[in-house]
């Protein structure tokens, strides 16, 4: 949510859609690739549909080939990013960004928490629909909170939006669906060294080592395995690490069960200095360390 936060004032207005409030982001129809949602993590839960294009959607070390049709719903918090297999062709995609606990309250009432659980429970997903009138209708919905959140309005308005956001989530944990099958054999021998080349980085994040270990350690070069997983994912490996790094800062951040300092959160997840760890971190999210585990706290005290 933080990245979306601080990007939202230089948002242009290729979809049919922009914000309403910081709880929920819709977007129908984006094309091309210079959203500000590239290249991120978040607090909020996605709905990700794909309408044109190939790409890869790499989710924490795991790398996806999706094709037109594809729906992925997740929790956010994993790092997450599109590239593009060809790059020249033509990219398009809907997207709902939402904070479940703008809406929390109401499945409560209503005994529908599953719909959120579902987000929970799997982290990730990917699945198409089996019957089109299915697709369909989850685009028409789409395109209905695009409208409705292109500005603020009343609270009568606000209700509207969280009712046609609960149909956009009833539909989507109800339509049949045929769940992506992930098999390590159905990738290419390039996706699976990008995802071995992720794995690594997330288990020596916290550690001191180069790219020439890394290429070592899986036996690979060091140009081989900078070119493919900057080619497969977007990423260049030294990105990817620092970013892995973030994430696993914010979750030091916001547990309510850690009473560790600053210093110690920047040690743990790897970076060199405290005064590093403070420079990339309020680069990334607009805020320092310390005002990001006072907001958190904060948010969990109002909940």
């Amino acid at each position: 949510m933080d990245q979306i936060n601080s990007k939202m004032k230089r948002y242009s207005s290729r979809g049919e859609a922009f914000m309403y409030a910081p709880s929920i982001i819709a977007e129908a129809n984006i094309s091309g690739m210079t959203s500000p949602f590239e290249f991120h993590s978040h607090q909020q839960y996605e709905i990700y549909i794909l309408l044109k294009g190939q790409v890869h959607y790499l989710i924490n070390n795991q790398i996806f080939s999706i094709s037109p049709g594809t729906i992925i719903v997740m929790d956010g918090t994993e790092l997450h990013k599109v590239k593009l297999i060809q790059e020249d062709e033509p990219y398009q995609r809907s997207i709902v960004h939402f904070d479940p606990n703008w809406i929390r309250s109401i499945l409560k009432v209503t005994g529908a928490e599953f719909l959120v659980t579902f987000f929970e429970d799997y982290h990730h997903r990917l699945f198409t629909f089996k019957e089109t009138d299915d697709m369909e209708q989850l685009l028409a919905l789409v395109q209905q909170l695009s409208e409705l959140t292109v500005e603020k309005g009343t609270e009568e308005k606000e209700t509207e939006i969280r009712l046609r956001l609960i149909n956009l989530l009833l539909h989507l944990y109800t339509a049949e669906k045929l769940t992506i099958l992930q098999e390590t054999d159905e990738k290419s021998e390039k996706a699976r060294l990008a995802e071995s080349i992720a794995s690594y980085i997330q288990q020596h994040f916290n550690s001191k080592w180069t790219i020439e270990t890394l290429a070592d350690d899986l036996n690979i070069s060091q140009s081989y395995a900078s070119h493919l997983f900057k080619e497969v994912t977007g990423f260049t490996i030294i990105d990817y690490l620092m970013n892995y790094r973030l994430i696993q800062a914010k979750a030091y951040l916001t547990m309510s069960s850690e009473n560790l300092s600053i210093k110690e959160c920047a040690y743990n997840c790897g970076f060199e200095s405290n005064a590093h760890f403070n420079r990339f971190f309020k680069k990334k999210t607009g805020i320092t360390p310390n005002n990001y585990r006072k907001k958190h706290k904060n948010e969990r005290n109002l909940n």
